[in-house]
């Protein structure tokens, strides 16, 4: 039977709709080998999760996403951290703080806007959510809630998105502090969804080149939107910098319906990767 995996996560410790444990069941029942959690610049659900995937007799692996100061959107998954690094913890801590200081800002912005959206109408989407694990995909669900945008890609488009009026700057680290955190917590350093940044051969190759030096691990070469050719110059740049190859959904649950869990462009991670990122931590 061939082995699959799923490297990019996300639950309700972040922006997710499933509970930690509910990824860990959904990823038994799709029948995935290994699942990493990796939620936006929060370790809180690891615990959780990976009593899941133990009693469902999957492989769980602690992960995290940290969002990276950059010209375009960057993000560095961590895999394979250590959740009780508390160094790490007070790295994160501090910018779940500013999340909550990024939120009320938002609000302000729609609100003058004239629409009419409370902070409960930002929590009462999620149970135990506050305005520190909440987020503009939150904001955008409760526009979309009280008829003021008929999407939440029309929320952000119009909105919410970078540039428009009432998109608000969070707080990031630089790409080489990023990852230095996870490195420093014993992960592998993986670039996110590189698609996002360019699709040149020559900008990205250049781009992994800089970011190695800085301790970077590898990339996602194979994601949910990825052409056949992006991913081949994903493996080809991967190959001559010596980078791992890392592969995943982004899955989100509710808040990107139209992803699934396990599945990417071209079919599936698949359990080769994990065993060469095992290789590369001294673990096989």
């Amino acid at each position: 039977m061939i082995k699959k995996i799923d490297l990019h996560t996300h639950s309700t410790a972040s922006d997710g709709t499933f509970t930690p444990s509910e990824v860990a069941h959904k990823a038994h029942k799709t029948g995935l080998s290994a699942v990493a959690l990796t939620d936006h610049d929060t370790i809180n659900g690891l615990a959780e999760f990976k009593r899941a995937c133990g009693e469902y007799g999957i492989e769980g692996i602690s992960g995290v996403e940290i969002s990276a100061r950059y010209e375009k959107e960057m993000h560095i998954v961590g895999l394979f951290i250590d959740e009780n690094d508390t160094e790490l913890a007070e790295k994160l801590d501090e910018l779940k703080n500013a999340r909550e200081v990024r939120n009320k800002k938002v609000l302000e912005l729609v609100n003058g806007q004239g629409m009419e959206i409370s902070v409960d109408d930002i929590l009462s989407q999620k149970d135990g959510a506050t305005l520190l694990n909440t987020g503009r995909a939150h904001i955008a669900h409760a526009m979309v809630k009280k008829g003021y945008v008929a999407s939440v890609d029309e929320a952000f488009k119009k909105y919410l998105g970078k540039g428009m009026s009432c998109y608000v700057p969070r707080k990031t680290y630089s790409p080489k502090e990023s990852i230095e955190m996870i490195k420093n917590a014993g992960g592998l350093a993986i670039l996110a969804h590189p698609v996002y940044i360019t699709e040149d051969y020559d900008k990205l190759y250049s781009l992994l080149k800089q970011l190695k030096e800085y301790g970077l691990d590898g990339t996602e070469c194979l994601y949910n939107c990825y052409s056949e050719e992006f991913s081949k110059m994903c493996f080809d740049i991967c190959d001559k910098l010596g980078l791992v190859k890392s592969g995943g959904s982004d899955f989100h649950g509710g808040n990107k319906p139209d992803v699934e869990l396990g599945k990417v462009s071209g079919g599936y991670v698949p359990y080769e990767f994990l065993l060469n990122m095992k290789e590369q931590r001294g673990l096989m």
